[in-house]
């Protein structure tokens, strides 16, 4: 029964996870906690409590019989429950609240910072540096500075701030019924046996661990009930980006013709970062089948750009349209579909790389000779030729062995893989428009240049839009510059125009780059 529980909750949590849109995952974030494995758990909390409950009537009905056959009456059983009861309703439990925990006492989190200086990881630096006298002076410093203020655990500290009359009588409750056996063996021994006594502590005992236990697994039983809801509660939870309508392309449009695009007037914030724009007033009009290179500092909005023109995320002012029509009009599957993105956030799935390059075009992704193709464009067939399984091989196999020899290779062969898996979706033929946002990041200038010129000679029918720090080898097939400037568009025209500005943002970013490649003579 666990594993078909276990089985039907992990298919459940991963269709739910797979459907998500990148927006709706950042409002829903706790859900990334929701696992098959604590579904069982907190079902086995349910029937814990019920168990304990049963215990619990049982238990009380057993002593209460053995009170009064020994003429103690109630009072036995009034007293075991003492402690139980103002646990229940006087005294106050963290677990039993939400509560945010932060430390806010700089010399607290001072000396912290300072002994986790003491682990292995800086003991080089430490050692090279010679600043080991340095740190135990600052840390004395910091204990100093400290003085008595409490390091306990949250929970005993927020206790600690009851009253000392409640923590009194709360550990005095507990201690009740001993006095209780005490009283009656001096004062009354002729009605109190031994052996009464003895099963009495014993069943007091039993019945007091089990009222503990029944008021933690109230607390356990309110998360698993919330839990349970958060559970069938993903399989309804709405996409922030709405799907449309209108088939991608249109009827009339024609086949060989890329992707037009143009933003009005387009505001974006991040979700949660509402405040910040990233994205502020931008204007732009991108002809269907134009070479865009879109320049800027770190910052300047160049990669937020990108993913509205990929509906990652949606506007939030403003309006951009694809061929004339709103992009939030078009179906999402034809939409994604006539576009290949290739970023620097791309990651390598866990799967053999003839299927990592092969899903670029998954109805076509065991096709060996369309797959080898794409991975010579992508410039990855050199090094997968030279590992012992080729194409074959799974870099991040996802087994359970407990040691085996890992095969890693560098950032820039897994950027390759990706740019192959880009090529493999040329292959599809929907391909309307072509994202490279920062995509060479990790290659050599050699596989930078060869890696473009590949993906010029594909853009018949395509409009590309290029991202890249370095765009000095670009610029001069460039049909449009757009210039970036924290959120905003400061200049656009062809590398020629552009430089005719030497104030401009272009020309200096230019300027910068020129530079690097020349010698100053004095």
């Amino acid at each position: 029964m666990g594993n078909r529980c276990f089985h039907y909750f992990e298919d459940l949590i991963f269709s739910s996870n797979l459907r998500a849109d990148l927006p709706t995952i950042h409002d829903n974030n706790e859900d990334e906690s929701l696992s098959a494995n604590a579904i069982w758990d907190h079902f086995t909390n349910v029937m814990d409590m019920a168990e304990t409950g049963i215990q619990a009537v049982s238990l009380l009905a057993y002593i209460f019989k053995l009170a009064i056959s020994s003429q103690h009456g109630p009072v036995f059983v009034l007293l075991c429950l003492c402690k139980p009861v103002i646990r229940v309703f006087l005294w106050r439990s963290l677990w039993e609240r939400a509560h945010v925990v932060e430390a806010t006492d700089s010399s607290y989190i001072r000396l912290r910072a300072l002994k986790e200086m003491g682990v292995e990881k800086y003991r080089q630096d430490i050692i090279s540096g010679n600043i080991g006298e340095y740190i135990l002076r600052e840390h004395a410093q910091a204990r100093e500075e400290l003085g008595e203020t409490s390091m306990g655990a949250p929970w005993q500290i927020y206790e600690s701030t009851q009253s000392f009359g409640l923590r009194v009588m709360k550990d005095l409750a507990g201690d009740l019924t001993m006095l209780y056996y005490a009283w009656n063996a001096v004062f009354g021994p002729e009605k109190f046996s031994l052996a009464s006594i003895a099963m009495l502590q014993h069943s007091e005992s039993i019945l007091r661990r089990t009222f503990s236990n029944g008021i933690n697994q109230i607390g356990e039983l309110r998360q698993s009930m919330n839990f349970m809801k958060r559970i069938y509660g993903i399989t309804k939870i709405a996409n922030v980006v709405e799907d449309g309508t209108l088939s991608y392309p249109a009827d009339d449009q024609s086949e060989t013709a890329g992707m037009s695009i143009d933003l009005r007037n387009v505001s974006f914030s991040y979700p949660g970062s509402t405040s910040k724009k990233a994205l502020d007033d931008v204007t732009i009009s991108i002809k269907s089948g134009q070479l865009v290179v879109l320049v800027g500092a770190n910052g300047s909005g160049k990669s937020s750009l990108v993913k509205l023109l990929a509906r990652l995320y949606d506007a939030t002012s403003g309006q951009v349209l694809i061929d004339g029509q709103d992009i939030r009009h078009y179906r999402l599957i034809d939409l994604r579909g006539a576009t290949a993105s290739l970023t620097q956030d791309h990651h390598l799935y866990p799967l053999s790389l003839a299927e990592n390059i092969g899903l670029g075009h998954p109805s076509q992704s065991l096709t060996e000779n369309l797959v080898h193709d794409a991975a010579r464009k992508g410039g990855a067939d050199s090094f997968v030729s030279k590992l012992k399984e080729g194409f074959s091989t799974v870099l991040d196999s996802k087994d359970d062995q407990y040691s085996v020899h890992a095969i890693d290779i560098s950032g820039g062969e897994r950027q390759r893989v990706v740019a192959s898996r880009t090529f493999m979706r040329f292959t599809s033929g929907r391909v309307k428009l072509v994202i490279a946002d920062e995509g060479s990041s990790a290659l050599d200038p050699q596989g930078e240049w060869e890696l473009f010129k590949n993906l010029r000679e594909e853009r018949q029918g395509k409009t590309l839009v290029f991202v890249t720090h370095r765009f000095g080898h670009l610029t001069k097939y460039a049909d449009l510059i757009l210039c970036m400037k924290e959120g905003r568009l400061v200049e656009t025209g062809s590398h020629e125009e552009l430089m005719k500005n030497p104030e401009g943002e272009y020309f200096k970013l230019y300027d910068r780059q020129a530079r690097a490649f020349t010698t100053d003579v004095e």
